[in-house]
């Protein structure tokens, strides 16, 4: 076996809202619709990013539940903080917090889905 990852897919419960959040908000840009309601397929550098409609809401406990997180890379942890917060985006931290590799601060999509947002450190 040679695993390799072709595609990150989010379960999302309400399309039209997740469609919202993630280009409206977030600032990915749709790359298909071929197949809305169920699924649309983002533009993303590397692998594929999917929505794909389920029923149910994530009821995910962040950070204390064992689950798949996506990580986000921006510039400027602050400013895009800020820039999701005037955009009324759950922030799940007031202010970033360090990582190994940086800083970072969680984010809440309408389906419940968590994101982090990552600045890495220069040095790293």
């Amino acid at each position: 076996m040679n695993p390799k990852i072709c595609a990150v897919q989010i379960n999302v419960s309400e399309m039209d809202k997740a469609l919202d959040f993630y280009c409206n908000k977030i600032g990915f840009k749709v790359k298909t619709r071929e197949l809305y309601p169920q699924f649309v397929s983002l533009e993303n550098e590397g692998v594929s990013f999917i929505l794909s409609k389920v029923e149910d809401p994530s009821k995910m406990v962040y950070p204390s539940e064992s689950c798949t997180i996506i990580n986000i890379q921006v510039e400027n942890l602050v400013e895009s903080m800020s820039h999701l917060k005037s955009k009324g985006v759950e922030l799940m931290h007031d202010e970033p917090k360090d990582c190994p590799v940086g800083q970072f601060a969680a984010i809440r999509d309408p389906s419940g889905n968590i994101l982090e947002l990552l600045e890495f450190s220069e040095n790293k």
